[in-house]
């Protein structure tokens, strides 16, 4: 007998409010947590996110704005930016907000489609330690948008009479043009999210044969704009990651269609381990050596996946069509990501946690459902529900843990090259993020380990970057000349990128040389100045080089033409502190101290409690003839840095002409 319908209710309230308290329990600590990797890419150095100009280019203008064209993900990392700035912990929340709010679709969904167990199934997904890789890392909002778009989307579709038939024998009933229109809807953002919900469509074709062990043709038309919209942005996905991203070149061209089908067969159970058995997790795998023409065991990867799939598919009548249905399901999603096509973090790994994100569902259900059915035949209920709370709270103490290796740069990279210590490209990271803490002598250390391994420009990069922050410029100019000689040239856009940056650093060691040795600043900042234009040529929308260069014009008393430089990078971005200081010392070097006190006032509105454009303001309202509110500027910005000489001096002339 059923309970009344307000106990029901009550019951379901208090099972969504366990599942969500395991979330939060699981996850809490990356509250505390910063930025890592590519964060200063996508949020904290991306320009886009300051401007209304810089959201009409996330939609409209994929090439310009971000690697990737997932629009809805980075408007919503806008929002936040104009919410919080670059406060870590509101992105943090939000994406543990948002991977609570899909495990409770989950949940919803599950519950629908009548599977045992489902709770449990949706509390394992939630707080299992894969999906921390996705939770904790600022960046990989795509991953946890995308699928709560995507459970929308499914429970939406579920509602109408097409979905109905998933869930239910009746071939009447269900919701009408509302609910179908919706999940097209929601499918979009989940596109629009991340291309990996492209298969969302057929997943659901797996369900219905699941439920009713055929697919009519009426199963397909509902879904037609669903696929058409998947494809498209499947191939838009793979165009950008190739040519924009850089998945090309050496690292990919030497891969056989025969080493992509080993690859996808390897991980294929990799991920299967991972997720039965959790342990040694890390942010960048061990890359493998893939060669099944000289080690012959490679193709049992793939021939003993295939042989499971068609296993299932053979015993189906025997054990039933969950088993198959779920492989399809895992197989399917993961499908993008095993290699069949390139995708950049090939470069360093061929698997990755956050790649089973929504793939690992599969599984989950099948072995919860599983163990429901065979505790109901043991007879011990209680032994099954205690089995069930010990596996949710290991789970949850491991995630727990986990979440602490995404604290910071450092916490991240020092976990992975414990566990992967051969990966240069882990030596690299490493040693920046020592670099960035100050511990140069430990960043080159791990620089020369990082070359040791390979000889590739972003190494030589780094440890002219460690050199430069040293004063040894001369070395750092000749480690950024190697970089330069080590790029490929091509016509590839994202090669010319590379390329650009490359130039950029050899042009900021030619103007640090200049610095050092003002006798032979002659001689650097035309070779300063040739290696920013080469930067822009090759990357006209590269701001850094812009603002260099501007910088060193001024140096050489070409205003108007550091001037314009500035005028070309404040129409990309209104909000550039660098280019409005360059505007400002030109202007001022000009004798127009009207313009440089609204360009330097326009960097100070952008940081307020910046000591720099604070003593260049004071000054110049000391100069003409605002001297209390000119000395009250000064006095805040040595207050803010008191080794500030700029602002020492400038105060002292203030009070000098006050006195006069």
């Amino acid at each position: 007998m059923d309970p009344p319908p307000n106990r029901q209710i009550l019951r379901q309230f208090t099972q969504l409010f366990a599942l969500i308290a395991l979330t939060f329990a699981a996850y809490f600590p990356v509250l505390n947590n910063g930025f890592i990797w590519d964060d200063d890419r996508y949020i904290q150095n991306n320009s886009h996110l300051r401007t209304l100009r810089g959201l009409e280019q996330i939609w409209l203008e994929p090439l310009k704005a971000e690697p990737q064209y997932y629009p809805l993900t980075h408007t919503t990392l806008w929002v936040e930016f104009h919410l919080w700035k670059l406060h870590a912990i509101g992105y943090h929340l939000d994406n543990l907000l948002i991977h609570a709010a899909g495990a409770a679709m989950l949940w919803r969904i599950l519950r629908r489609l009548k599977i045992p167990g489902a709770l449990l199934a949706a509390t394992i997904f939630a707080v299992h330690p894969l999906q921390v890789e996705s939770v904790a890392w600022a960046t990989e909002r795509k991953n946890v948008l995308s699928a709560l778009f995507c459970f929308l989307s499914l429970w939406a579709y579920l509602r109408t009479r097409w979905g109905r038939r998933v869930w239910d024998s009746s071939e009447s009933g269900g919701g009408g043009a509302g609910w179908y229109g919706l999940s097209l809807l929601l499918f979009l953002a989940a596109l629009l999210s991340k291309s990996v919900a492209s298969t969302l469509p057929a997943a659901i074709l797996v369900l219905v044969w699941w439920k009713r062990g055929r697919i009519r043709a009426s199963d397909f038309y509902p879904l037609i704009p669903m696929l058409a919209a998947g494809i498209g942005m499947g191939f838009l996905t793979g165009w950008m990651e190739k040519h924009v991203v850089g998945a090309m070149g050496p690292d990919f061209d030497f891969l056989t269609p025969l080493d992509r089908f080993c690859i996808a067969g390897r991980a294929f159970w990799f991920y299967l381990a991972k997720l039965i058995w959790p342990v040694r997790l890390m942010f960048i795998y061990p890359r493998w050596n893939v060669d099944p023409r000289e080690h012959h065991w490679w193709i049992l990867f793939p021939l003993s996946a295939c042989g499971a799939l068609i296993g299932c598919w053979m015993l189906r009548r025997r054990i039933g069509r969950a088993p198959i249905a779920a492989m399809l399901l895992f197989a399917g999603i993961l499908t993008p990501a095993m290699g069949f096509v390139n995708v950049f973090p090939m470069r360093f790994s061929y698997v990755a946690d956050h790649f089973q994100y929504l793939a690992c569902i599969g599984p989950i259900v099948l072995l919860v459902a599983g163990a429901k059915r065979l505790g109901a035949l043991s007879r011990s209920p209680g032994c099954t529900s205690g089995a069930a709370c010990l596996a949710i709270a290991c789970l949850c103490i491991a995630t727990n843990l986990r979440t602490h290796v995404y604290f910071n740069h450092l916490t991240l990279w020092a976990d992975t090259l414990a566990k992967n210590p051969d990966s240069p490209m882990v030596h690299n990271n490493y040693a920046a993020a020592l670099m960035q803490s100050g511990d140069l002598e430990a960043a080159k250390s791990q620089f020369r380990q990082a070359m040791r391994l390979r000889h590739d420009a972003a190494d030589w990069i780094g440890m002219g970057q460690c050199l430069a922050i040293a004063g040894d410029y001369l070395s750092a100019r000749d480690m950024y000349q190697k970089a330069v000689d080590a790029t490929p040239v091509s016509s590839e856009p994202v090669f010319q990128r590379f390329l650009a940056g490359d130039e950029f650093q050899l042009g900021t060691a030619y103007q640090g040389l200049a610095g050092e040795f003002p006798d032979q600043a002659e001689q650097y900042f035309p070779k300063a100045e040739a290696a920013y234009h080469r930067a822009i040529q090759l990357f006209p929308e590269y701001e850094d080089p812009r603002t260099n260069l501007a910088s060193i014009l001024v140096d050489q008393k070409k205003y108007s033409e550091a001037i314009q430089q500035c005028q070309i990078v404040l129409a990309e971005n209104p909000e550039s502190f660098s280019a409005y200081m360059n505007m400002g010392r030109a202007y001022y070097a000009e004798g127009n101290l009207d313009s440089a006190l609204n360009a330097y006032q326009s960097a100070l509105d952008l940081d307020p409690q910046n000591p720099g454009a604070m003593a260049s303001v004071g000054a110049i309202l000391a100069q003409t003839g605002q001297i209390d509110r000119g000395i009250a500027m000064l006095q805040e910005a040595i207050r803010i840095d008191p080794d500030n000489a700029i602002a020492r001096r400038n105060l002292l002339a203030a009070m000098a002409k006050k006195s006069r």
